[in-house]
C-alpha cells in the first residue's frame, strides 16, 4: 500500500483499506502486514484531504518519504462492498465509486519496520524473523 495511506493505517488513521475489486476477500479472518513500498502516492493527500483533521493533514505532508518495508499488521475482520458511510474510515470517497474494503482492527505499528522488497496483490513475507517481529 503506497504511503501515506499505509502510514494511515499504521498510525490507525484508516481502519478501512480499499480497493475497486473484491479479489482480497480471502484476507478476511487474518492477520496481514501492512508494506509501504519506495513509492509514494502524490494523489493521496488530495484524496484524502476532506477526511483528515487539519492537523492530520499538516502532518501528512511531513512524512518522512522511507519505504520497502512492512511497518504494522492488522487483523482484518472482514471485506466487502463499502459506502457513503464508510468514507471517513476508508479517508476517501466511498460514495462515487464502487469500492470493497478490508475492515481492519488490532493494528499495531511494529517496533521496527521489517525491510524487504514488496509485490503488487496478496503475498507472504517469509524472512527469517518475520513471526518474532510480527507477533
Amino acid at each position: 500500500m503506497y504511503p501515506p495511506w499505509a502510514n494511515w493505517v499504521a498510525l490507525g488513521w484508516k481502519t478501512i483499506e480499499t480497493r475497486t475489486h473484491n479479489r482480497f476477500k480471502s484476507l478476511a479472518g487474518r492477520y496481514i502486514g501492512i508494506h509501504a513500498p519506495l513509492k509514494w502516492d502524490n494523489r493521496a493527500l488530495e484524496l484524502a484531504a476532506p477526511f483528515l483533521t487539519y492537523e492530520q493533514f499538516g502532518l501528512s505532508k511531513d512524512f518522512l518519504r522511507v519505504g520497502g518495508a512492512i511497518i504494522c499488521k492488522a487483523f482484518v475482520r472482514s471485506a466487502g462492498k463499502v459506502g457513503s458511510m464508510n468514507s471517513l474510515s476508508a479517508l476517501i470517497d466511498c460514495q462515487s465509486t464502487t469500492r470493497y474494503g478490508l475492515f481492519l482492527e488490532d493494528i499495531e505499528p511494529l517496533k521496527e519496520a521489517i525491510p524487504c522488497k514488496g509485490k503488487q496483490g496478496i503475498w507472504y513475507y517469509r524472512g527469517p524473523e518475520s513471526m518474532d517481529r510480527m507477533h
